[in-house]
């Protein structure tokens, strides 16, 4: 009975985002985003785009992402184009960005953010909402940061989405952002990042969980530098 009213709460919450208004809502943040966090951002990481011609039409798309940094979701928001942008919604950790009120609006704000729960179905249930209505979602299936910068396996809850959605999965590598911020810091270093997009996947609903969580995993591992100089 508790687990089922924290999804509808946190449904409602997910409502929210998925008005006719909610397009027009997101304008406030982007110009926000342009005056104060896409100047610094940029120069701090020189970013280079690699893949994004692939991303035609609107979506909805799950972008499932490798993470090692809180730069993760300004970066990849910087590197999709506008029409993308404003109808995506990037989960971030209700336990941890939404901890407290003012933190809570920020990220909402500045990253299009949505609180996840990471425990249970809840956060994956306002994830197939947002989906049914029309939003784009952000994922981190490795479910927190990496502390090396290296992936760790996946969380098995992007191949649920996977099959119950039938949405297009598109496997991203963001390299570089674990130099400028790591975790365990809030002090940003030059460095060079790349965000390399892959080819969008979409997973019949015959096969099995474990195996989509798998394809995805390579399909984003295979995006990484590291995989081009093995494939020479």
């Amino acid at each position: 009975m508790r687990e089922q009213h924290h999804a509808d709460f946190a449904l409602r919450k997910a409502e929210h985002y998925t008005s006719k208004t909610a397009v027009i809502r997101a304008w406030p943040g982007e110009l926000l985003r342009w005056l104060v966090l896409f100047p610094p951002l940029r120069a701090l990481t020189h970013l280079r785009i690699h893949g994004s011609e692939q991303l035609t039409g609107n979506g909805p798309y799950i972008f499932a992402a490798n993470h090692s940094s809180h730069l993760d979701t300004p970066l990849l928001l910087a590197a999709l184009p506008l029409r993308l942008r404003l109808r995506l919604r990037a989960a971030a950790a209700a336990d941890y960005f939404f901890s407290s009120g003012w933190k809570g609006t920020l990220v909402k704000l500045l990253f299009n953010a949505f609180s996840f729960e990471r425990k249970g179905f809840v956060g994956l249930h306002c994830v197939q909402r947002l989906l049914k209505d029309g939003y784009s979602v952000l994922l981190f299936p490795e479910g927190t940061r990496s502390k090396d910068g290296q992936l760790q396996p996946f969380k098995c809850g992007i191949g649920w989405l996977a099959l119950t959605t039938q949405v297009c999965i598109v496997p991203v590598w963001i390299e570089g952002a674990h130099a400028v911020m790591p975790k365990g810091t809030h002090r940003a270093h030059r460095h060079q990042v790349e965000i390399r997009f892959g080819a969008p996947l979409q997973f019949t609903q015959d096969l099995d969980q474990a195996s989509v969580v798998a394809t995805i995993e390579q399909q984003v591992r295979a995006l990484a530098p590291l995989a081009d100089n093995k494939g020479r």
